[in-house]
């Protein structure tokens, strides 16, 4: 249980250190078109997203996969914004709390605990979600981290 808390606390700390200073329409689009490349230079079979407030800004499916997976995305949000915290860490306090879900009366058709969506923050407030469905859990995380590193990466290069 020690090795879930202290990851748990890295995604939190991993979270909070992605905070952006602002975020536009235009990098909520840019930012899914770097989730996008990055998951179509790798030849994975995933759908991607991003959403600032309630509003989609980008969505995207590669080939082999299906609509089920755009349903995934939008659970994932759904539990973005509900709880202000990825989606993996809700995924892993479900596993410390195995009545987390029941407790909270989530409907699994609208919202799902597993990894793959993240909170887009400018300073503490979150204003969005960017996520995408297809691999294990910890993979779709770790995709979505890398994307918004990346992204990171070029805006502070220019």
């Amino acid at each position: 249980m020690h090795d879930i808390r202290d990851q748990i606390a890295e995604i939190q700390r991993e979270t909070e250190g992605h905070a952006f200073s602002a975020f536009s329409q235009a990098d909520a689009l840019r930012v899914g078109k770097t989730l996008l490349g990055l998951a179509e230079d790798e030849g994975l079979r995933v759908a991607v997203g991003v959403d600032l407030g309630e509003q989609v800004i980008f969505r995207a499916a590669l080939p082999g996969t299906s609509a089920d997976y755009q349903h995934w995305i939008e659970r994932k949000f759904a539990a973005v914004r509900r709880f202000a915290k990825a989606s993996m860490q809700l995924e892993l306090q479900a596993r410390l709390e195995p009545d987390f879900a029941t407790e909270r009366a989530l409907d699994p058709s609208r919202y799902v605990l597993c990894g793959g969506a993240v909170p887009i923050c400018v300073g503490t407030a979150m204003v969005g979600a960017i996520g995408c469905a297809g691999l294990a859990s910890i993979d779709d995380h770790r995709l979505v981290i890398r994307a918004i590193e990346t992204y990171r990466k070029a805006i502070d290069a220019s």
